[in-house]
């Protein structure tokens, strides 16, 4: 028979709220001392329904530090920034980087990957809490440290200019108090009271780590004139990760930079994340020896790699997503590429990327007028998508059709599609539509199914 201990049930269940939905949920689950006033302000002004499905998966990812700034509800900050002067910033990094290992440390050795597991453990919670609270401390006691050191209190006026133009911002931008994603922690709240009094409150460590999301921290340099240079280190206390923010600008508009990347930071508009459209195809670079190669010898490299050329639409789809996103290659540079794709003519055709394309039939043409050309080159595994198919169809039947008016109507057809290649010289409207053309096509014997 299992035992469950149902006091860390309740316990778990309050720290997975916390970490997937925010402690507003964690709030109605009495994770805090029963009956006391809320006067800490806590990191979500909503209130969220604990998941039961996805909230292992939600705090799982928190743990791991893959929701640096969860998007629902406030994140609040530690109300005091500390600003060390540059000498004297290495021991003050190496302090704070202690404590953000040690939080990261409890949380993937200690906890493991999941919350809810510690209450058949009997592990508990609240040496999470301490942790974070000892972070808080040593944080606290920095600030005291070196609020008055040298440069006539100049990381006090950062401090004050960083909070100042931080409203200004949600202010020139219009954003209510119910928009913001981030504040500083107010100097009444419960916990800040509890670690500048220092209580002895056995709840303190569990009040804070649901009060506090966030410290501030940063150095300056000096640069002669009146330039100065500033970095800002933010730190996650429950995640034990960090992110940093720099910057190079005289002194009277240094925090007004410093505020504008803190603010897009946090309340900056999240879009859809970047989708492989090609998820089947591998692709490599070409030859280090020769990056630059004839068709036959990039086609003959290709499939030494057992690999082949790729088409324009892989090509160029695989170039958006850039250097570091699932799928992507590197920008294409200004010039020209071998690709596999063959419109009106049976023979070797080139992807052309500058500017005179516009004028000579598109970017994707054959070597006709250049001679001989050298080219760039990838080459690609995986089989051509249906889309590539379909349009590398639609040219061979261009390509093979005696009947002059079957050959403009497929014209027509790649020209409503918006095909590369397609040139409404070759069109002549004879078609206004798409359906018009297949229609026509179909009478003709050729049944043709738009992708």
């Amino acid at each position: 028979m299992t035992i469950i201990d149902h006091r860390l049930v309740r316990a778990a269940a309050a720290a997975a709220a916390l970490f997937c939905c925010g402690p507003a949920a964690a709030e109605n689950m009495d994770f805090d001392r029963g009956g006391s006033p809320v006067i800490a302000a806590v990191l979500s002004g909503e209130t969220v329904a604990v998941p039961q499905a996805a909230s292992a998966d939600a705090a799982d990812k928190a743990l791991r530090g893959e929701t640096f700034v969860e998007r629902q509800g406030v994140a609040y900050i530690w109300p005091e920034i500390v600003f060390a002067r540059g000498g004297d910033y290495a021991e003050f990094a190496y302090t704070m980087s202690q404590n953000r290992d040690q939080v990261r440390k409890m949380l993937l050795q200690e906890f493991g990957e999941l919350l809810l597991p510690m209450a058949y453990s009997n592990t508990d919670v609240n040496e999470l809490a301490k942790t974070i609270l000892g972070a808080i401390l040593t944080f606290d006691g920095m600030h005291a440290a070196h609020k008055d050191e040298a440069v006539q209190g100049l990381g006090v006026s950062f401090e004050h200019g960083l909070r100042a133009e931080l409203d200004r911002l949600f202010m020139a931008n219009m954003l209510s108090d119910s928009r913001r994603r981030v504040e500083f922690l107010s100097k009444n709240a419960y916990a800040y009271r509890g670690v500048k009094n220092g209580a002895a409150d056995p709840e303190l460590p569990v009040g804070a780590m649901k009060s506090v999301g966030f410290l501030i921290h940063g150095s300056y340099t000096l640069l002669g004139g009146s330039r100065i240079q500033v970095t800002v280190t933010l730190e996650k206390l429950t995640g034990g990760t960090s992110r940093s923010f720099t910057a190079s600008e005289p002194i009277s508009q240094i925090m007004p930079v410093l505020a504008k990347q803190l603010f897009d930071f946090f309340q900056a508009n999240e879009f859809q994340e970047w989708v492989n459209p090609q998820p089947h195809l591998q692709w490599l670079p070409s030859s280090v020896t020769r990056p630059e190669a004839t068709a036959t010898e990039g086609k003959l490299y290709c499939r030494g790699q057992g690999a082949r050329l790729p088409y324009s639409r892989e090509l160029l789809l695989a170039s958006q997503g850039g250097n570091y996103l699932p799928g992507g290659i590197p920008p294409l540079k200004y010039g020209v590429y071998l690709v596999a794709d063959k419109q009106r003519h049976d023979e070797q055709h080139y992807f052309f990327t500058d500017s005179s394309s516009d004028a000579t039939g598109g970017p994707v043409r054959t070597s006709a007028g250049y001679g001989t050309i050298r080219a760039s080159y990838w080459c690609v595994k995986g089989a051509p998508s249906a889309e590539v198919r379909f349009y590398e169809s639609l040219y061979r039947l261009r390509r093979e059709s005696a009947d002059a008016e079957v050959t403009r109507a497929l014209e027509c057809l790649l020209l409503k599609l918006d095909d590369f290649g397609a040139s409404d010289w070759f069109c002549g409207g004879a078609y206004p539509s798409a359906a018009k053309a297949q229609d026509f096509l179909a009478r003709k014997g050729y049944v043709i199914e738009l992708p």
